[in-house]
C-alpha cells in the first residue's frame, strides 16, 4: 500500500517559509505573575521585523527545552584544550 502526499500532510496550514523568530539582543528572560519564563523574540518575514512577541514557558517546558538542546550541542571534553 502506497501513501500519497496529500494523505500524509497535516490539515493544519503551514507557515510561509519566510517568516522566522530571532532572539531579541540583549533581552533578559523575565518571569510572569504566573511563574512562568518568557523569552522576548522578533518575528521576521525574510529581513524585515514584523513584531516582537514573548515565548512563555513553564519551568517544565524550559527543562526539555534545555535537554534538547544541550542534545544538539557537541559534547565538550574538559580536559581538551
Amino acid at each position: 500500500m502506497t501513501i500519497s502526499h496529500a494523505e500524509t500532510q497535516s490539515s493544519e496550514p503551514s507557515p510561509p517559509a519566510n517568516l522566522h523568530l530571532r532572539l531579541v539582543e540583549k533581552a533578559e528572560v523575565k518571569r510572569t505573575e504566573a511563574g512562568r519564563f518568557a523569552v522576548a523574540l522578533n518575528l521576521y518575514e525574510g529581513s524585515t521585523k514584523r513584531q516582537s512577541i514573548s515565548l512563555v514557558l513553564t519551568a517544565e517546558e524550559v527543562a526539555e527545552t534545555y535537554i534538547r538542546l544541550g542534545a544538539l550541542l557537541p559534547a565538550h571534553d574538559e580536559g581538551e584544550q
